[in-house]
């Protein structure tokens, strides 16, 4: 096994995913979030046991450490010693990512609310609203969004907050943030996921609204221009692209061709998945040394 092995089905997985995903846009907002979500989670597999093979090839060769992790080299096949930089970054970049994952996952805990109930109003002169996390599908909204905000204006608002919480966009929010917190690249498509499952959720109160586009384009713009505070755990009315979503409302551009680019992209995502493939079965030799029987 060389360094060239395990690269190339790596750089082969994000190429594919990074390219399919820029298609994102051309299908419905539903369809984005699922292919996006399979991307990320598909790069994801790809890149983690390739760092976690390069680091092993790393550290078995090291003069203090490499006594202990002889079974390693012979289950892992690494004769010749991993570049020094790059097993090093890899190492670091376990260590670092491992750490990161742990805090978001902290902060997606203290954000759950596994306890269904009414829509929870929060004193504050901030503007937000936002879906917590977890089962109980709870609305947290401001005091200072309620009073600035008409009737039918805060029922948008909740319409939109509603379509994140009975759809779990929290899982899909929290599998893509783990994923960048151990491949850091991943952050560019872990924006697009999330640009996309606001567009759902707008959707959803575009319908709750009686298709009044309008009304939900004037209520978005209202409040991203106010003053807001929103954690960044939770999926939030006025979230991410507001300016992008708000033309998406007001001149929705038609789905030409919508079949054509979901099997595009779902070919795409399948490609992916493969490339994982290949890196997985290096960690899986890896686990069966470690626990024999």
């Amino acid at each position: 096994m060389t360094t060239l092995t395990l690269v190339t089905p790596l750089l082969t997985a994000i190429a594919i995913a990074v390219g399919v995903t820029a298609l994102h846009r051309r299908v419905r907002p539903q369809l984005a979030a699922a292919l996006l979500t399979g991307g990320i989670l598909g790069v994801a597999v790809a890149v983690v046991p390739t760092l976690v093979v390069l680091a092993v090839g790393f550290l078995v060769h090291l003069p203090l450490l490499g006594g202990g992790f002889e079974w390693c080299r012979l289950v892992l096949g690494f004769h010749a010693s991993v570049n020094p930089w790059l097993g090093a970054a890899a190492t670091g970049m376990l260590a670092v990512g491992a750490v990161r994952a742990v805090r978001s996952m902290r902060s997606w805990r203290r954000h759950r609310c596994a306890e269904a109930g009414a829509v929870a109003l929060v004193r504050s002169d901030d503007w937000f609203a936002y879906s917590l996390p977890g089962p109980g599908r709870r609305i947290a909204v401001s005091s200072g969004l309620v009073d600035a905000l008409d009737g039918d204006e805060l029922e948008v608002v909740l319409a939109h907050e509603r379509g994140h919480a009975r759809h779990r966009h929290d899982r899909q929010l929290l599998a893509a943030e783990l994923a960048a917190c151990l491949v850091p690249p991943l952050e560019w498509l872990r924006r697009r996921l999330r640009f996309a499952l606001e567009r759902w959720a707008d959707e959803e109160a575009v319908d709750a609204a009686g298709c009044d586009r309008e009304r939900v384009a004037f209520t978005l713009a209202k409040v991203a221009l106010g003053p807001s505070d929103t954690p960044q755990a939770v999926a939030a009315f006025n979230g991410l692209g507001v300016a992008a979503r708000v033309e998406a409302l007001l001149r929705p551009q038609p789905l030409r061709h919508e079949r054509l680019w979901t099997s595009t992209i779902g070919l795409g995502v399948v490609a992916v998945a493969l490339a994982a493939a290949v890196q997985a079965h290096h960690v899986g030799a890896l686990l069966v040394t470690l626990c024999p029987g």
